[in-house]
């Protein structure tokens, strides 16, 4: 019995990555505006099951986002444990900043999703919030009003986002300019904040 509960366990995990993987493909070609319908026919499923794993259309859009992004930044951690450094993250930020905007499923779902900024801080930021405080207590940069400071973070990181994939008004090392001002948000002086968004990238 517990053999095939734990076979049942691995196929509705396989279903449901099938499912994240296909809504991300639709959401890299029409954004967050996709129908359950539309959804549902690319996935060769119907949208009850669609449901059954997730709920809402919204709760799928933004579980298969925040899947595809953790993804990628799991890659460009390149086998570090996220939240282990300031700097990492700060690397990995800026990593993030220059994935292709045309020819990566991230870039192409980040140009779409992003014009709705504040769905995307909503399906990224709780997994990457409890990483970030780790990492903020770890680095000795802990402050007040840290709630409010994650928040202002969160819009200023997408607003950078917006404009490096959706109106392509920065460029990678334009963002890393931004990245240094917004890094103001946890007092890290100026200088030192240029410092940490000029490195060389290592890949």
């Amino acid at each position: 019995m517990e053999e095939t509960m734990g076979q049942q366990a691995d196929q509705t995990e396989r279903s449901r990555a099938s499912l994240l993987f296909s809504a991300t493909e639709v959401m890299a070609e029409m954004g967050l505006s996709a129908t359950i319908e539309v959804l549902a026919v690319h996935a060769r499923v119907s949208p009850a099951t669609i449901y059954n794993h997730f709920g809402s259309r919204e709760d799928y859009l933004k579980e298969a986002l925040s899947h595809t992004w953790r993804q990628w930044v799991t890659r460009f951690y390149n086998g570090r444990r996220e939240g282990e450094s300031f700097l990492t993250m700060v690397d990995v930020c800026r990593k993030l900043f220059r994935v292709n905007r045309d020819m990566s499923t991230l870039g192409r779902v980040l140009r779409q999703a992003l014009r709705d900024s504040p769905f995307v801080i909503e399906a990224i930021k709780p997994t990457s919030e409890l990483a970030f405080k780790d990492m903020m207590r770890k680095s000795g940069l802990e402050h007040d009003a840290l709630e409010l400071r994650m928040d202002m973070w969160s819009t200023c990181i997408a607003g950078i986002f917006h404009d490096i994939f959706v109106t392509s008004k920065l460029s990678p090392e334009q963002a890393d300019k931004a990245l240094a001002i917004a890094l103001a948000i946890w007092d890290i002086p100026a200088d030192q904040a240029v410092k940490l968004t000029s490195r060389p990238l290592t890949y």
